[in-house]
């Protein structure tokens, strides 16, 4: 089975239903919310992605999620 997600996961709950809330005008700021603990956060300069992977490989995405100051290479 495939899921089409969005590339980012809530740090709060660790929810892959992570979305594109309100395009914050003029200032082009995006709102970002988990629709799983309903947490909201502002973001600028960046924007969200989607694409179609398999569980395996989001289950992979969710087990490297990033660590402060510990980057994959």
């Amino acid at each position: 089975m495939s899921n089409y997600v969005s590339i980012i996961f809530c740090k709060n709950c660790n929810s892959r239903y992570v979305e594109i809330e309100e395009w914050a005008e003029p200032e082009k700021k995006v709102i970002i919310r988990c629709r799983t603990c309903g947490v909201s956060e502002i973001v600028t300069n960046f924007t969200l992605g989607r694409c179609k992977i398999s569980d395996k490989d989001l289950q992979t995405a969710r087990d490297t999620r990033a660590i402060p100051f510990k980057f994959e290479r």
